[in-house]
């Protein structure tokens, strides 16, 4: 689980005299938020909420991957074929 330090940190310049201040809770709140994604433990938790059989698991993941080239596909014939819209 990721770990977020709430803890003031100190000025980085010396001269800077101005008082540390404590970080506000809801920018707390957002960092750990985005580290939590960036971890992938709400989509882990997401997908263990319901036992998936192997086999079930297995076609899951090849129609995922179909659909991933099939989409890599549409992108690439996009840029390489002139659309319809611009010849006149």
């Amino acid at each position: 689980m990721p770990s977020i330090d709430l803890r003031p940190t100190p000025n980085r310049n010396p001269k800077d005299k101005r008082p540390v201040r404590e970080m506000p809770f809801d920018i707390g709140l957002r960092k750990f938020k985005k580290a939590c994604e960036k971890a992938g433990i709400v989509q882990e938790v997401r997908e263990r909420q319901y036992y998936e059989k192997p086999a079930q698991r297995k076609l899951r993941k090849k129609a995922e991957a179909v659909s991933r080239t099939r989409k890599e596909q549409r992108m690439i014939n996009a840029f390489l074929t002139p659309s319809k819209a611009r010849r006149r």
